[in-house]
């Protein structure tokens, strides 16, 4: 029997030789997408003897399922139970057999050279007892398995695929989290839910009804007008904090406790008088469910938009201001009273922190932290500090110059 090691481009070109050679082919793999040897497999499907595709952790791509589904050896494995991971294409040749087993799944990221990968090429006769062993794993894989079409298998794969995407990209991405910088008074990674609400209600610079009417009232301003362009102008001022000091204000709030941006020169005008930038790049924040980084990226290219051909740009307090008010559930709003402490828990250096930075370096520990992650409680003020909770960080870590 001969062995040959087979890495990413060569692994795709010995199997499409065997594909196109072999009297007839058999896989078995945990997960399958679009690829070229896809293609080849389906141009070739009347050589095709038993497939069994796994469907575990909504990996495999419902399209290439309901391709294989009018082959009539092709069959599936349900995303439950045991985890079904082998992967292992099987030839029967002119002259012998030959097998590739090793960790190339039916994917583009195996056959496309996103993936380093590794698998053994066998090639032999029937002397081999190895080829025996392997037909009889396929048959038995393929007796466990069901049609892709039974039971409405496919159309229940389809709807929860697709529910699962975001997710799946999300977990794709790393974020390099860092200890704590020393002379914090505590890190993010220890706060527990009763901790976190503890040292909320222990801010003794704020008060807590108030910070929370400010926030609530925020929401219902987002939710009545559809948008930071659509609300008055007082309204806008309160949302941006941009209030001066002898100004009356909007409604008998301080809505200059999650940062005071009065003195923004280049921001207060944008606010008063060309909010549409503004406006738009929240809008690429989503009023409830998840945040992405994606949808963050999206609000920072337009929010640094609003300040092209300005003197100043708007920098991460002015729209660390606005991200606390959209979303007080996902975003701490940022400023000379509060950066040293969050920044030192999150173990950046607060000197260097930018809106191109923030996501890595305060964002993605917050979604890691244990109080973030906590369910959210059934009523009363624990849910009301939830519902902010994000925004509310500033009271453990504010200290006034």
């Amino acid at each position: 029997m001969k062995l040959k090691v087979l890495t990413e481009k060569k692994a795709t070109t010995a199997l499409k030789q065997l594909i196109e050679t072999c009297s007839s082919y058999s896989v078995t793999v945990a997960w399958a997408g679009a690829n070229e040897v896809v293609n080849d497999m389906l141009g070739a499907k009347s050589k095709l003897w038993k497939m069994v595709i796994g469907t575990h952790m909504y990996q495999t791509d419902p399209a290439v399922l309901r391709l294989f589904s009018e082959c009539q050896g092709a069959r599936c494995l349900p995303p439950s139970g045991r985890l079904f991971h082998p992967k292992l294409y099987y030839f029967e040749m002119p002259d012998g057999y030959a097998a590739v087993v090793g960790s190339h799944n039916l994917t583009g990221g195996a056959f496309g050279g996103k993936n380093i990968e590794l698998s053994t090429l066998l090639q032999g006769t029937a002397k081999d007892n190895i080829f025996e062993e392997l037909r009889c794993f396929i048959n038995s894989s393929w007796d466990s398995a069901e049609d892709i079409h039974e039971g409405n298998f496919l159309f229940s794969y389809e709807a929860q695929y697709r529910a699962n995407k975001d997710k799946l990209r999300e977990l794709n991405k790393f974020h390099r989290l860092k200890k704590p910088r020393s002379g914090i008074k505590v890190s993010t990674f220890d706060l527990t839910w009763a901790s976190f609400v503890h040292g909320v209600k222990s801010d003794g610079h704020h008060n807590l009804d108030g910070r929370l009417a400010v926030l609530e009232r925020a929401a219902s301003l987002f939710f009545d007008r559809g948008s930071f362009e659509a609300m008055l102008r007082p309204e806008r001022k309160a949302i941006a904090g941009t209030f001066g000091v002898n100004e009356l204000g909007f409604e008998d709030l301080d809505w200059a406790w999650f940062g005071g941006m009065s003195g923004q020169g280049d921001f207060k005008n944008l606010v008063n008088e060309s909010p549409r930038m503004l406006s738009k790049a929240l809008d690429r924040i989503p009023s409830d469910g998840k945040v992405s980084e994606d949808d963050f990226e999206a609000f920072s290219k337009c929010f640094n938009s609003a300040f092209r051909n300005k003197t100043h740009r708007g920098g991460i307090a002015t729209a660390s201001r606005l991200l606390v008010m959209k979303r007080p559930d996902f975003f701490v709003g940022v400023n000379d009273a509060n950066k040293r402490g969050i920044c030192g828990a999150f173990g950046a250096a607060h000197t260097t922190l930018t809106l191109d930075n923030y996501w890595e370096r305060i964002m993605a520990p917050i979604q890691n932290s244990p109080w973030w992650l906590a369910p959210r409680p059934r009523s009363g003020l624990a849910a009301r500090i939830w519902d902010n909770r994000a925004a509310l960080l500033d009271s453990i870590y504010y200290e006034p110059n």
